[in-house]
């Protein structure tokens, strides 16, 4: 692959000639810097705590949004509705029932000489 590339071969004569010219010291510290790099544990993603710091932002406009469009319901009517007493029920359950037994009394009832007719 790099036999092709004529960059190469100049790129690391440049390089072997710099690190000649390297004083022990700087070279040590160069090692050294190199080694505590390698040896380093790799730092966490940051982006898992990105995600959910956006999502939650994005949860909490989205949760906001709804509640200031959904329509708020009338409240409810403060007049007592006037409740009929038991007497008063039955009162009126007394005067439906004679309505209906009169009716039932007018109306055509269907006996064995009617059938016996037909």
């Amino acid at each position: 692959m790099t036999s092709h590339d004529p960059i190469t071969p100049r790129a690391r004569q440049l390089f072997d000639a710099a690190v000649d010219r390297l004083d022990a010291h700087s070279a040590h510290g160069l090692r050294r810097a190199r080694r505590l790099a390698l040896e380093a544990p790799a730092k966490p993603a940051r982006a898992p705590f990105a995600l959910v710091s956006t999502g939650a932002f994005a949860a909490a406009v989205l949760a906001l949004g709804l509640a200031w469009w959904l329509p708020t319901h009338p409240a409810a009517p403060t007049e007592a509705v006037p409740v009929a007493s038991a007497l008063e029920l039955d009162a009126m359950l007394t005067a439906e029932d004679a309505a209906l037994y009169a009716w039932l009394g007018d109306a055509p009832v269907a006996t064995e000489d009617a059938e016996r007719g037909l």
